[in-house]
């Protein structure tokens, strides 16, 4: 998600909204304040599309997480035999009141 940035003064906002607008449908654009960066703007599709994608890759991280941890308890022996631990899981269900 590399893109290249667009750098405007802040006047430009005022006096030339509609080309800045145009400018953020292709890329982001940073608005500068005193020759400084201060703000970017980006287009309301591309702003939707990069909340989409920070979400999938927090998806993404929290399986890569649970998997480290299974592997790391498989390593360090804490497992369990699949019969043992359906057993366990069914007395656990047949203590519940219904």
């Amino acid at each position: 998600m590399t893109s290249t940035i667009s750098i405007r003064p802040s006047r430009d906002i005022r006096n030339n909204y509609a080309q800045i607008s145009s400018l953020s449908r292709q890329n982001p654009v940073a608005i500068t304040v005193n020759g400084r960066e201060d703000t970017v703007l980006l287009s309301h599709d591309s702003f939707v599309k990069q909340q989409k994608y920070i979400s999938e890759l927090e998806v993404k991280l929290a399986v890569y997480a649970h998997l480290a941890q299974a592997s790391d308890d498989v390593k360090l022996g804490r497992v369990q035999n699949i019969d043992e631990a359906f057993d366990d899981i069914m007395a656990e269900l047949d203590g519940i009141e219904l």
